[in-house]
């Protein structure tokens, strides 16, 4: 009973009906559906990896379209998984969002030789030994691993889309955002749409070289490390196809995104040599960095340094930096943002903190690492509560608020009614005039499922919606969306 009833209060009084949803957090509680499997594909080393996602929905927001996030995680495109970026699921659905977090295909391929590779029980006190993994091949890998990532997220995108109606969401307000690596396939996936922006890196290439054997081909997969064998096919580098991916839905689809968050991340130099950014179809992107982010650069550079060229050094380690490609973090896109004559629509939300000081040498060392080396999301609800506000006129404009009464009530609709209510066997409803067209019906339970849906002509008199409904008995919400408004009742269900 107290589920039930907070239920009814977010029903009620949702911001859906008050017009505010999509803007303050915790107007609605919500369900997440986990591990759902959403494509195969092949990874760096050639072998098929499972993807899946955690769908999030909101309780209480019975839109018919609602705005689309879909999140991508961090974990310098080696690491982390999907779970790493649930705060900022939770932040969205309690507004309004359908929100959907995405693994993706990690991994690029090794450096051939690595004097001192950091990581080994040679310091284990120093780094851990996942640092092993971090001495690319050559700059390309990065360059790759954003560019498979990109094409995941697409994918995702493209699932989600062909499922719109079962899950109630845009097909045109739909939001990508990540953090750190995941910043990077947040813009990649919104600013890659031409095949003449694919980078030269994603051709063939010539096969990587056999890795130096302490520098372990260490990924996640779904959550799970993985450590892959590398022999001569799994060194290959073939092309990696289309900007947009693998098509699996014939091409009904085209991923196309409204907006982009994009947190402490960045592109790879190509990005604007190759022009990614540029006509009237960009997406409108949000920005947060903190200034001295010691491992995204805040303007331009390789990834970790200073860590990597200045700390490692006290650790008698090789860098690893120096084949990374050179990229520019969001500090840098919004300079050359200020630099167009016709800049898409931005915003920045940078913070800053003192730059790492080289004279202090292993000082700073020490307090980068105790400061997390200023990587990381800092004040998460005030970033989700800026970022809400930049996205809202830009959502609410596409699927506007289609479910407000005015009144913050459920309305009685009085020319058409459920009867009978409480019902048994038939759902139906009786209207005072006939309607033109099939009219869409949906049938929610109180933990905010759809449970049927179906369409019908509405004529004068009694109209089954349904004969065929195998429910338990309870209390569910009908709604009926017009083709310009929608109505919602309580209905009880007695059972057979």
């Amino acid at each position: 009973m107290r589920f039930l009833f907070s239920f009814l209060i977010s029903l009620f009084l949702s911001p859906c009906l008050f017009g505010q949803t999509y803007l303050t957090k915790g107007s609605f509680t919500w369900s997440v559906e986990k591990d759902i499997t959403y494509a195969y594909r092949t990874n760096y080393v050639g072998i098929t990896d499972t993807l899946r996602l955690d769908l999030y929905k909101p309780i209480g927001n019975f839109c018919p379209e609602r705005p689309l996030m879909v999140l991508v995680h961090g974990g310098s495109w080696l690491g982390g998984c999907k779970e790493g970026i649930s705060w900022l699921a939770e932040e969205m659905v309690s507004r309004g969002y359908v929100v959907a977090n995405v693994n993706y295909r990690l991994g690029w391929h090794k450096q051939e030789v690595v004097a001192v590779p950091c990581g080994t029980q040679d310091f284990p006190d120093v780094f851990p030994n996942a640092y092993d993994a971090l001495y690319p091949a050559d700059s390309c890998e990065i360059i790759r691993a954003i560019y498979r990532g990109q094409q995941d997220v697409k994918s995702a995108i493209r699932w989600l889309q062909d499922r719109h109606i079962q899950d109630s969401t845009s097909l045109d307000a739909i939001l990508v955002g990540g953090e750190s690596a995941g910043g990077f396939l947040a813009l990649a996936t919104g600013f890659l749409d031409q095949e003449n922006e694919k980078p030269a890196c994603c051709f063939d290439l010539d096969p990587a070289p056999v890795p130096y054997s302490p520098t372990a081909n260490i990924t996640t997969l779904n959550c799970l490390t993985q450590n892959w064998t590398v022999d001569t096919d799994a060194r290959e580098r073939p092309d990696l196809g289309s900007v947009n991916g693998q098509d699996d839905f014939g091409g009904q689809y085209d991923a196309k995104v409204l907006g982009i968050a994009s947190l402490y991340g960045g592109v790879p130099y190509v990005a604007l040599t190759d022009n990614w950014v540029g006509g009237p179809d960009t997406p409108a992107i949000y920005m947060y960095h903190q200034s001295c982010d010691a491992i995204v650069p805040f303007i331009q550079g390789k990834p970790f340094y200073p860590l990597s060229g200045v700390c490692n050094g006290f650790a008698n380690c090789s860098p690893w930096h120096h084949n990374l490609a050179t990229v520019f973090g969001n500090g840098g896109l919004a300079n050359y943002f200020a630099s167009l004559s016709n800049p898409p629509n931005y915003t920045t939300d940078f913070t800053s903190c003192p730059p790492f000081d080289t004279n202090l040498g292993i000082l700073s060392c020490f307090y980068f690492a105790d400061n997390g080396s200023f990587h990381f999301t800092a004040n998460k609800p005030l970033r989700a509560e800026n970022m809400s506000t930049f996205f809202y006129p830009l959502v609410t404009e596409i699927v506007g608020m289609p479910c407000s009464t005015g009144n913050g009530e459920i309305q009685d609709f009085q020319h058409m009614q459920p009867i009978p209510n409480p019902f048994r066997e038939y759902l139906s409803v009786n209207s005072h005039t006939s309607l033109p067209g099939k009219q869409l019906f949906r049938l929610y339970n109180l933990r905010g499922e759809q449970v049927w849906e179906g369409k019908i002509e509405i004529q004068t008199g009694i109209n089954i919606l349904s004969n065929q409904l195998s429910l338990p008995a309870g209390t569910y919400v009908l709604q009926w969306v017009g083709n310009t408004t929608q109505k919602s009742w309580m209905v009880q269900h007695v059972g057979q």
